[in-house]
């Protein structure tokens, strides 16, 4: 070799600029290579650069001066067509560890949304299918599926189906390389046409038993029916689900659950929200329960559509009624208060384990201590039992202090039940249902399905009837205090709504359903606070309604952030690919007056509990947000980071950042890819518009909080440097940096 050099592979997200090491495909030049194909100057300039150097398809990371070190092959990643990027070396080597699978050949395009793959099946698999086709076939499905498992791959990853070939891939039929690795053009070749049958055929019989499904789904029990509709969808072969299965541990997906929802609407005209399916207690023999209690309910349930109406794209405040939530007889039986009540002394909490939730509980915890009371948090589980150990585990995050602030509380103070706010009377029995109605003094109700994807008719159950079965436990036997956590996104772009002291019902009395992002999320929260408005004028229920923005990470506990936001994912993403766009501002905005609107959990924790705890007559909303016109924004971010050493390159054309950064995070470790920003970059396609302060305002909210004196500061905090950069070591302690 007289010289190489390396090339940038933009659609795989390799780059001579990376950090720490410059990566991309190696080029080598020599005396001995063929100047090219006889006659095939087509194949001659995919292997040849104009500078007569040849391809290798050798993906190399530069860590030394003249060190080069193996990354990967180009060939080795494929395309699907929801636009994701898959390594098949890597799968083919994880699924090579199984106790079935002595090979594997992976294969996909572009065209197609699934993988399939053609399995060399080990000398023990053979033993045990005994001779019998479907049952070797069966072993191998089921020995990938435990890995999948293991290993916690994407959906997209995991084989649809599969060729079982009993000829092993060797050099001497052509399927491997001099150094035993597998030659995938040859493959393809032996195997592509079949494959693409398979495809087809695959294609046909979704179809085919999705129809008779829709069709004759209802003649059989209903617990066979949904083994069907899962199998059907996830590409699953009959006897290989079992009801005990949870719908995540079959490759399933938030959007796979919301097809096999719909579908399971068509079939039995009855909700089933992608709640239900990916609750984490929930196998499919509870879709299933959920199904059978709906179809022998006397009285159904509300749902979007019953509301609203059918398909409904606007949606209109005077449609949310309470009397159609709850019955008459509740709404005659409650009495308006004769005037506040006194402190109060036992606390409902719901969503207790979620990231704001744990830290309401702290706050209550703590509060209700000093008065001798309970706090009552309700968390889905099987039993009392296992949903403690979930509130637990929400607090087990490796730091000791916290821990143990929680457990001091805890142990004397701390009630747990299983429930679960998207089921009638809240999954509760009558008995503890009606103790609660006749003890809780105030209801705290962070608790959301929050999928910023999910339409409102899927986000309703959880989001909107169970805000009404609160309000419903709020105004039974005594009228109790409702904390309600709302957001921002309510009265975003509307100047009545954002009003703090506006009632929702006139500000905002409609609400278009356009399909953006996140619209069906704001619209479940917009139609809660209708409902406790309602709740309020109605039965004079003390409401308290804060509507908050992003929420950052904890300043002072280790590990405490919020790992699927957007901003995590933000800083996640930059840190790991060394790459900040000159500005996330458009133009004209080098005065530094753009400013972030966060903040950090504990004061958001701190001032809703306090500001709600002293909320005991009339109804009052709180734009929580941050309004300090301080010039500190994402700019300032990548300033802080990069004075604390953490090295960031700032390429100063946007689109030219946008197109590197993604497909360096498409490059990333699968775990890391999980946790970016990749899913949420549509958000960065263009500068933002900056702002000098919050969007909304935020002056009654503020009074508030410098009247309770929160803090020494006796105000709204500002972000720090010190927060920002904490960052990074809550990202090391969750191994994602």
């Amino acid at each position: 070799m007289t010289d190489h050099k390396s090339a940038d592979v933009p659609e795989l997200g390799y780059f001579g600029t990376d950090s720490p090491y410059p990566r991309g495909e190696l080029l080598i030049r020599s005396d001995r290579l063929v100047p090219g194909y006889f006659r095939r100057p087509d194949a001659t300039a995919e292997v040849f650069d104009e500078d007569g150097f040849y391809r290798t398809g050798d993906i190399m990371a530069r860590v030394g001066p003249d060190e080069l070190r193996y990354v990967d092959r180009r060939s080795n990643v494929l395309k699907l067509s929801q636009g994701e990027f898959v390594t098949v070396s890597r799968l083919e080597a994880l699924f090579n560890g199984t106790p079935a699978v002595r090979q594997i050949f992976l294969y996909g395009n572009s065209a197609r949304a699934c993988l399939l793959a053609v399995v060399v099946p080990t000398e023990d698999a053979l033993d045990r299918a005994a001779g019998d086709a479907r049952r070797l076939r069966a072993i191998v499905r089921e020995s990938l599926r435990e890995l999948v498992t293991e290993a916690g791959l994407n959906s997209y990853e995991i084989p649809r189906d599969l060729l079982i070939e009993s000829e092993p891939f060797t050099q001497e039929n052509g399927l491997l390389s001099g150094v035993r690795k597998p030659l995938r053009p040859a493959l393809t070749r032996r195997y592509g046409e079949r494959l693409e049958a398979l495809y087809a055929e695959l294609s046909d019989r979704e179809a085919d038993e999705l129809r008779a499904l829709r069709e004759a789904g209802t003649d059989q029990p209903v617990a066979a029916t949904v083994l069907r509709a899962a199998q059907a969808l996830l590409g699953q072969e009959e006897g290989e689900v079992e009801p005990g299965t949870h719908f995540t541990e079959l490759g399933g997906d938030s959007l796979m659950a919301l097809s096999f929802s719909q579908l399971l609407k068509e079939i039995y005209h009855v909700d089933v929200p992608v709640d239900v399916v990916i609750n984490p207690v929930n196998s499919l023999r509870q879709v299933a329960d959920h199904i059978e209690r709906a179809l022998a309910s006397e009285h159904r349930r509300p749902t979007a559509d019953s509301v609203h109406g059918p398909d409904a794209t606007r949606l209109d405040a005077a449609d949310l009624r309470l009397d159609a939530f709850f019955d008459a007889r509740t709404i005659a039986r409650a009495e308006r208060p004769a005037g506040p009540p006194p402190a109060a002394r036992t606390v409902l909490l719901t969503g207790a384990n979620g990231y704001l939730g744990r830290f309401l509980c702290l706050e209550w915890l703590e509060r209700v201590a000093e008065r001798g009371g309970t706090l009552v948090c309700v968390v889905r589980g099987s039993s009392a039992e296992t949903a403690r150990a979930r509130l637990d585990a929400a607090f087990d995050s490796g730091d000791p202090e916290l821990m143990e602030r929680y457990r001091r509380s805890a142990a004397r103070h701390l009630r747990v039940i299983a429930g679960d706010i998207g089921e009638p009377g809240l999954g509760l029995d009558e008995k503890t249902w009606q103790r609660l109605a006749d003890t809780v003094d105030l209801i705290v109700h962070p608790a959301a399905l929050v999928n910023h994807v999910l339409p409102y008719d899927q986000l309703f159950g959880p989001n909107v009837r169970g805000t009404a079965e609160l309000i419903r436990l709020a105004v039974t036997s005594r009228i109790k205090q409702f904390t309600y956590l709302s957001t921002v996104a309510v009265a975003f772009g509307n100047e009545a709504a954002a009003d703090e002291s506006a009632d929702i019902r006139a500000a905002c009395g409609t609400r278009d359903l356009e399909g953006d992002y996140a619209d069906g999320y704001a619209a479940g929260k917009w139609a809660g606070e209708v409902l406790l408005r309602e709740a309020y004028e109605t039965f004079g229920l003390p409401v308290a309604v804060f509507r908050s923005n992003l929420i950052l990470a904890h300043p002072r506990y280790r590990g405490r952030l919020n790992v699927p936001d957007v901003f995590t994912r933000l800083l996640l993403s930059l840190l790991t690919t060394g790459i900040a766009p000159g500005s996330f501002y458009g133009r004209g905005t080098g005065d530094g007056r753009a400013h972030y609107d966060a903040l950090p959990v504990d004061f958001t924790a701190r001032a809703v509990t306090s500001l709600g705890d002293d909320a005991r007559e009339g109804h009052r909303t709180y734009n929580v947000v941050n309004p300090h016109e301080d010039g500190i924004s994402p700019d300032t971010f990548v300033d802080w980071l990069t004075a604390a050493g953490h090295p960031l390159t700032r390429v100063q054309d946007h689109a030219e950042w946008l197109g590197r950064f993604e497909t360096a995070l498409r490059a990333l470790p699968d775990r890391q890819k999980r946790h970016s920003l990749l899913p949420l970059l549509h958000a960065f396609a263009e500068p933002e518009k900056p702002l000098t302060g919050s969007a909304l305002p935020a002056d009654r909210f503020r009074a508030a909080v410098r009247a309770a004196a929160l803090d020494e500061e006796r105000d709204i905090p500002r972000l720090s440097p010190d927060l920002i950069t904490k960052y990074v070591a809550d990202l090391r302690a969750r191994r994602l940096l």
